[in-house]
């Protein structure tokens, strides 16, 4: 099928500001800010707050932490907040003004854009020119960030594939235990979890064949590799030029079909409707889930470690992208996790120099970084792509997390392959190339908001209690439908007409 063209023309606005600076493939090493943040002035101190997931950076004796400092010219005060307290945590921060010079948004969210239209944040498109690192990430990735055409944050880049919950993850030790393939279709997925239900792998009736958790309209996050299969879009979709939220469509009520049936045959969680996603995560590390929607870093060591921790021997594969009544299909994603913003607060004279930082942050050279700490210290070199350490620089390279001080990565397509197994890394990167290698199901809203759904942020509430109770059998369809049409009236109607709109100008 043909694939999704991702590369779209950028603003006028972003050109004026040379965002576009660059070919791919140049290496941006010789750029004098990939030197450091503050040329010859003292360290900047940086007061930052990310999202963890998975353990901590060690707080003492990170020597990751001091040389990125040393060579970035700074101080870096961060905060790592688990991924299920963060939304909160970082709510109470943009409130309180508490100090921070630098936050990560996790997306360009209806409430994201109206902080950055009510000037919450520092515009930072003039201070982006010239800034090689960060504008090597494509065009795409800039313009599905922007607000209005200016860009109030840096989006930390990803691969336009694969992230996210884009693949399955399945137990290969689990698979070949009970003689069985790895699945192709929607409905060999679910014979191999009544499979996992039935022959208790895991022992001790502990065995759960797959693991979500509770996540507003989705019901159950760690799904999402369910929803392509069936036609459930991503997110919204134009049909026949009229503009449908995913709730609206078909492939979504047969998606909650297919939920409704798993939850009764207990082939998922039964704790899913309570779970948080680290919560989730956990579960399935702990080696007593079967199946965990999630990307290929879920193969990454520190995860195997977990998971061999309980396991002894476990092993991973990677689904690739199901068939279902759709076909083939896997969405073309934003090109970013997260964006860092920098609160108005904040002085100009040190805005630039936080920039700064985050353009040598996403140098080659810290690239290298991420993936091997300190040479000598969490690896003894880099070759072909991939760290070579000891077994005790892999102890310290887990302890001090290099990669987490490494705030904005450089861009990378195969970004979620970073297994230090040179087989398992080539496998991770021949799964993402998989991805797209099928029908790309983009988002044509991902760059627009709606005024109506930021001003009323609990809009899908009633829907998503409905929607929930549907899956676990306590209602019938007709009672979802009485929400998806009472949504259409009192929001729906409004959020999609006011976003059409924006697309409709853009098409002109």
């Amino acid at each position: 099928m043909q694939r999704f063209k991702t590369i779209r023309p950028v603003l006028a606005i972003a050109l004026s500001v040379g965002l576009v600076a660059g070919c791919a493939g140049r290496s941006t090493g010789s750029d004098p800010s990939s030197e450091g943040a503050a040329g010859a002035d003292g360290p900047t101190t940086l007061k930052v707050m990310t999202i963890l997931y998975g353990n901590p950076p060690a707080e003492t004796n990170n020597e990751a932490k001091a040389d990125i400092e040393k060579r970035g010219n700074v101080k870096l005060d961060i905060e790592f907040v688990p991924a299920d307290a963060y939304a909160d945590k970082l709510s109470v921060a943009v409130a309180s003004d508490t100090g921070y010079d630098l936050m990560l948004f996790e997306g360009r969210s209806d409430k994201y854009v109206n902080l950055a239209r009510q000037g919450a944040f520092h515009d930072l498109t003039p201070y982006l020119k010239g800034k090689d690192n960060l504008n090597y990430m494509p065009e795409a990735i800039w313009k599905n960030s922007m607000v209005q055409g200016k860009a109030y944050g840096v989006p930390r880049p990803r691969g336009l594939y694969g992230g996210g919950e884009a693949s399955f993850l399945l137990r290969k030790d689990w698979l070949d235990k009970l003689n069985l393939k790895v699945p192709t279709t929607l409905d060999e997925m679910t014979q191999v979890l009544r499979a996992f239900r039935d022959n208790d792998p895991a022992g001790g009736g502990k065995t759960i064949p797959m693991v979500a958790f509770a996540r507003d309209e989705h019901v159950f996050g760690a799904t999402s590799a369910i929803f392509y299969p069936f036609g459930v879009p991503n997110y919204y979709t134009i049909e026949n030029g009229t503009p449908k939220y995913l709730i609206q469509t078909e492939g979504y009520k047969r998606y909650l079909e297919w939920l409704r049936m798993a939850y009764a045959e207990k082939l998922i969680d039964k704790d899913a409707p309570i779970l948080k996603q680290q919560q989730a995560r956990e579960k399935f590390y702990a080696g007593i889930a079967g199946a965990f929607v999630f990307h290929v870093g879920g193969l990454n060591d520190a995860n195997y470690d977990l998971l061999r921790k309980s396991a002894p021997g476990a092993e991973l594969v990677v689904v690739p992208p199901l068939e279902g009544p759709a076909g083939r299909r896997a969405s073309v994603e934003s090109g970013y996790f997260g964006l860092w913003v920098i609160p108005s607060s904040v002085p100009k004279a040190k805005v630039e120099k936080i920039v700064e930082f985050l353009n040598f942050s996403a140098s080659e050279e810290n690239f290298i970084f991420s993936k091997t700490g300190v040479i000598g210290v969490h690896s003894s070199e880099f070759k072909n792509g991939i760290a070579v350490q000891t077994e005790e620089q892999r102890k310290k390279m887990t302890a001090d997390v290099p990669s987490a001080f490494v705030l904005e990565n450089r861009y990378d397509p195969y970004n979620y392959a970073g297994s230090s197994d040179p087989e398992i890394n080539k496998y991770q990167k021949e799964m993402l190339d998989m991805l797209e290698k099928v029908e790309g199901v983009p988002n044509p809203f991902s760059s627009y908001n709606s005024t109506t759904a930021a001003q009323n942020p609990d809009h899908l509430k009633s829907f998503s209690a409905v929607a929930l109770k549907y899956v676990v059998g306590e209602v019938g369809w007709d009672a979802v439908q009485n929400e998806i049409d009472k949504w259409e009236k009192t929001y729906g109607t409004k959020i999609l007409n006011e976003m059409m709109e924006q697309y409709k100008r853009d098409q002109q």
